[in-house]
C-alpha cells in the first residue's frame, strides 16, 4: 500500500496535467477562429498604436472601466465629422488620430469621472478612399486602412507621367479634418487646399511638403505647360515649362540640339491655338540665328514647325493631327 499510494498521486497529477494542455490548445485554436467569423466587408483590426486617422464613417469601439454606457457599444463618425457619446455628447473626432481622439474624449471625461481613460480597443474603417488625378500614371480612387504620405500615394498610383507640372494640389473638406498651417496652404469657405512643388517634395529637401494624406482627400497633379518642335530639328518633341517659365524661340532651339542639315529655317512657322482660333505665323528662323531679326517668346502650347528644303502641306498637317492626339511626341524634362 505504501508504494502504490505515491503511484495514485503522480497519475493523477499526470492526468490533470494533460486536461490543462488540450484546453490551452482548444483555447489558442478555436476561440481566434470565432473572433474571425462573421464580417461586414469593412476593415476592421486592433489598434496597437495611435497613428491612425478617423474618417467619417468609422466604426469604433471604446473601453472605458468606469464607464458602463462605453462597454461592448461601437460609436460612428458622423457625416459632420463628430460622434455621439454617453455623457459627453457629440465630439469633433473626423481628422483626429486615435490617440488625439482618446485625449480629447479624456479631457471631455473629467467632468465626471476622476482621471479617466478611454482606449479605442477597434476600428471599422469605412468609405476610405483617396482620390488621384492628373498627371499620374494610375490615376483613380484608393482605399487607405492607415495613414499615409503624398509622397505614398504618387508611389500608388504608378508615379508621374512624363508630362506631369511642378506643382500638385492637395484638397480636403473640412468635415474631414483641416490641413495643417504651412505656408503652402490656403483656406477657404469649407475646405483647406496645400499647393505643393514637386520638385523638393521628391527630392526630400523640405520634409514638411511630405503631409500626411486623409480619406476624401483629393490629389490633383498638374500637367506641365510645355512647347513642342517638331520638324527637321535634331531632337523633336515636346519640351516642358517651369513654373512661370518663358522660353525664347532660341532656347527652344537650344534644348531641340539644333536644325537637321536638310531643314529651311526660312520657312519656320509658330502655330498657336487661342480658344477655338488657330494661327500659322512665319517666322525667318535663319534671320533669328544671324542676329538680324529680334528674337521671340513662345507661349504655352506653342508649336514650332521647321520644313525641310521642300515642304508639304499634308507633312505640316499630319504633324499638327500627332501633336494633337498625343502620340508619336517625345516629352523632355530638364
Amino acid at each position: 500500500m505504501l508504494i502504490s499510494f505515491p503511484s495514485r498521486l503522480s497519475v493523477g497529477w499526470l492526468v490533470l496535467f494533460l486536461r490543462v494542455w488540450c484546453l490551452n490548445i482548444w483555447l489558442s485554436a478555436v476561440v481566434p477562429a470565432q473572433a474571425a467569423q462573421g464580417g461586414t466587408g469593412t476593415i476592421e483590426s486592433a489598434l496597437s498604436i495611435g497613428s491612425d486617422v478617423l474618417g467619417v464613417g468609422d466604426e469604433v469601439t471604446l473601453s472605458e472601466f468606469n464607464v458602463e454606457e462605453f462597454s461592448s457599444r461601437s460609436f460612428q463618425v458622423a457625416a459632420d465629422g463628430s460622434i455621439g457619446l454617453p455623457l459627453v455628447g457629440r465630439i469633433h473626432s473626423a481628422g483626429l488620430t486615435v490617440s488625439e481622439f482618446e485625449r480629447s474624449l479624456d479631457e471631455k471625461l473629467r467632468r465626471y469621472i476622476k482621471d479617466p481613460h478611454v482606449t479605442i480597443t477597434a476600428i471599422k474603417y469605412h468609405g476610405r478612399t483617396v482620390s488621384l488625378v492628373g498627371a499620374v500614371n494610375s490615376p483613380g480612387a484608393y482605399q487607405i486602412t492607415e495613414s499615409r504620405t503624398l509622397l505614398e500615394m504618387l508611389s500608388l498610383a504608378g508615379g508621374l507621367k512624363a508630362d506631369a507640372g511642378s506643382w500638385l494640389l492637395l484638397t480636403r473638406r473640412d468635415e474631414y479634418g483641416k490641413l495643417p498651417l504651412n505656408p503652402n496652404v490656403t483656406f477657404s469657405a469649407g475646405v483647406s487646399e496645400a499647393r505643393i512643388p514637386i520638385g523638393p517634395l521628391l527630392a526630400g529637401t523640405d520634409p514638411s511638403l511630405n503631409l500626411i494624406v486623409l480619406p476624401n482627400d483629393v490629389i490633383m497633379v498638374a500637367k506641365a505647360e510645355m512647347v513642342y518642335a517638331v520638324g527637321e530639328v535634331r531632337k523633336q518633341g515636346g519640351f516642358v515649362l517651369g513654373e512661370h517659365e518663358q522660353l525664347s524661340l532660341l532656347k527652344l532651339l537650344s534644348l531641340a540640339e539644333g536644325l537637321q542639315t536638310t531643314a529651311a529655317p526660312a520657312l519656320a512657322r509658330v502655330i498657336r491655338e487661342s480658344g477655338d482660333t488657330r494661327t500659322e505665323t512665319p517666322v525667318d528662323v535663319q534671320k533669328i540665328l544671324q542676329g538680324k531679326a529680334t528674337d521671340i517668346l513662345l507661349h504655352p502650347d506653342d508649336i514650332l514647325f521647321v520644313p525641310t528644303n521642300t515642304p508639304k502641306k499634308f507633312a505640316l498637317r499630319a504633324i499638327e493631327v500627332a501633336i494633337q492626339a498625343g502620340t508619336g511626341i517625345a516629352i523632355y524634362r530638364r
